[in-house]
C-alpha cells in the first residue's frame, strides 16, 4: 500500500470538507467521520510497521507480566503513566498489542475531534494542518508522546475556559505518561496576559536568551529524555521549521487581532513554540519538544482565517496590523493550505527514509500481514 493511504486521507479531509457541513449543529458530523477515519487507519496499522513500535511492543508485553506495585512499572516515577496503561490495557485485550495501538489512536483522535469541535471555526483546515504538519503521522511511531500529547491538547480547555483544576488533571496525566509533556505546564499562566507591544517585546527578549544560553538550557532539560552526559553541539542554525512556525504565529498579529480570547491564548502558545524550535539545531528530540506546543496550530490556523460566529469580541483586545474582510481572509486560508499540502509532500511524502525498519510510507494494515 505503501504511502497511498495517507495521500487518501488527506483527499478525504478535502473532499468530505467540501460537501458535508462546516458550520452549524450539524458540522459534528464530518468530524465523527474524520475521527472514525483516523482512528481506523492508525489503529488497523500492522502493529510493527515502524522501530520505536518494536521497542513499545515489548514494554507492552513486558508490562503485562509485572504486578500493579512493582517497581518495573513504576519506573522511579518517570512515565509510570505510560507503563500502567500498558498493563490495564493487556490484561483487558488478554495481551492484544493491535487492540492497544487501536485504543491509543482511538484516544488520541476523540481528543483530537473534541477541541477542533469545541473552538475551531473550519474543522476540515484543523484536520488538514494535523495531517500535512505530520502530527497524524507522528503518532504512528512516538505513540507515548502522541498519548500524551492527546491529554495536552484537552489541557487546553483549561486554558480557554480558565480551568485551572482541568488543566493541571489534564498536565498530571500527560506528565506521567511522557514526562518531557510538562514543557507545556507554563502555557496556562502565559495565557493569562494580554498580547500587547510589550509581550511581544518579551518573547523576543526569551528568544534571543535561549538562544544566547542554549548550551546551558538543553544541559539541563535533555535530562528529561537521557541519563548519560553526552555533550551536544549546536549546528548554528536556526531552521527553516523555526522560520515557519513563527510566521504561523505573526499571521495572527497580522491578519485577525486578539479581540477572540482564544485566538489570544493560541498566539502565547505558538510565540513558545517558535522559541522552543531554536534548539532543534541540537538534536530531533528538541523538535518533539516544540510539538507539544505547536499541535495547537491544528486550531489557531483556522481561528487566523476564519472567525469563530456567535462569540463577544473584547474591544479592548489589540486589533490586527492589516485587518481583512472574510473574501480576502478565505484567499488567504486557500494559500496556506496549499502551503501545507505542499510541505506534506515534500517533507513527508516524496522521501526515502534510510532505515526500512522506520519507513512509515510502507504502510501495511493489520490483516495484510500474516504474524
Amino acid at each position: 500500500m505503501g504511502h497511498t493511504p495517507y495521500i487518501l486521507m488527506v483527499a478525504a479531509v478535502l473532499l468530505f470538507g467540501a460537501i458535508m457541513p462546516q458550520k452549524g449543529p450539524k458540522r459534528i458530523r464530518y468530524i465523527i467521520l474524520m475521527t472514525v477515519l483516523h482512528t481506523c487507519l492508525c489503529g488497523f496499522r500492522y502493529q510493527l510497521i515502524t522501530g520505536d513500535l518494536h521497542k513499545y511492543y515489548w514494554i507492552f508485553r513486558d508490562s503485562g507480566t509485572y504486578g500493579w506495585f512493582s517497581a518495573e512499572l513504576w519506573a522511579e516515577g518517570r512515565n509510570f503513566g505510560f507503563f500502567y496503561f500498558n498493563k490495564l490495557i493487556y490484561l483487558l485485550s488478554d495481551g492484544d498489542f493491535q487492540v492497544f495501538l487501536f485504543v491509543i489512536a482511538a484516544i488520541v483522535h476523540i481528543a483530537l475531534g473534541y477541541v477542533i469541535h469545541r473552538y475551531s471555526p473550519a474543522p476540515w483546515f484543523s484536520y488538514l494542518v494535523w495531517n500535512c504538519m505530520a502530527f497524524y503521522i507522528f503518532g504512528f511511531n512516538a505513540i507515548k508522546q502522541a498519548l500524551a500529547m492527546a491529554f495536552v491538547m484537552l489541557a487546553f480547555v483549561g486554558i480557554a475556559e480558565k480551568r485551572l483544576r482541568l488543566y493541571l488533571v489534564m498536565m498530571a496525566l500527560a506528565g506521567a505518561i511522557h514526562m518531557p509533556a510538562l514543557v507545556f505546564l507554563p502555557a496556562y499562566w502565559l495565557a493569562q496576559m494580554r498580547v500587547r507591544p510589550h509581550t511581544l517585546a518579551l518573547y523576543l527578549i526569551a528568544g534571543i536568551a535561549l538562544y544566547v544560553f542554549r548550551n546551558e538550557f538543553v544541559a539541563f532539560i535533555r535530562t528529561f529524555y537521557y541519563e548519560d552526559d553526552e555533550i551536544m553541539i549546536h549546528s548554528g542554525e536556526i531552521g527553516s521549521r523555526m522560520i515557519m512556525i513563527l510566521g504561523f504565529a505573526l499571521f495572527g498579529l497580522l491578519f485577525r487581532g486578539f479581540r477572540d480570547s482564544v485566538v489570544d491564548d493560541l498566539f502565547h502558545i505558538m510565540a513558545v513554540a517558535s522559541i522552543l524550535q531554536l534548539l532543534a539545531g541540537f538534536d530531533n528530540i528538541f523538535t518533539r519538544l516544540t510539538d507539544y506546543y505547536f499541535q495547537m496550530s491544528v486550531l489557531y490556523l483556522p481561528m487566523v482565517f476564519f472567525p469563530r460566529d456567535g462569540i463577544l469580541l473584547r474591544q479592548d483586545g489589540m486589533g490586527a496590523v492589516f485587518p481583512f474582510n472574510r473574501r480576502s481572509a478565505a484567499f488567504l486560508a486557500v494559500f496556506v493550505a496549499v502551503f501545507v499540502l505542499w510541505f506534506y509532500w515534500t517533507y513527508n511524502i516524496n522521501i526515502t527514509i534510510e532505515y526500512e525498519v522506520d519507513n512509515y510510507l510502507n504502510y501495511r494494515s493489520m490483516w495484510d500481514v500474516i504474524p
